[in-house]
């Protein structure tokens, strides 16, 4: 994995959008999360990128039974192996 980006506010995607690779991984976290439910979220992300999100952030919001299953719903468990995996964090 190239570089995991953390992404905790939806407003703060437009800036994420603009270093976001094609190898990249983009994990919604806290108020982002809201993003996953949102029809044209994925559409404007490159087609390769990983999309994960948190599932107690999900959880929290009445949010996981809605997400979709292109997005991969990860435990605060994995998400601490997404970051050992990965080549570089960057916290939005």
């Amino acid at each position: 994995m190239a570089t995991l980006h953390q992404l905790n506010a939806p407003h703060k995607l437009a800036n994420c959008l603009k270093l976001l690779a094609a190898t990249d991984c983009l994990l919604l976290i806290e108020s982002a999360v809201v993003l996953a439910v949102n029809t044209t979220f994925l559409q404007q992300l490159p087609s390769s990128v990983k999309v994960l999100a948190l599932s107690s952030d999900l959880q929290a919001r009445g949010l996981l039974a809605a997400c979709p299953t292109t997005i991969k719903v990860i435990s605060d468990t994995q998400w601490v192996v997404a970051t050992l995996e990965a080549d570089r964090v960057c916290s939005w």
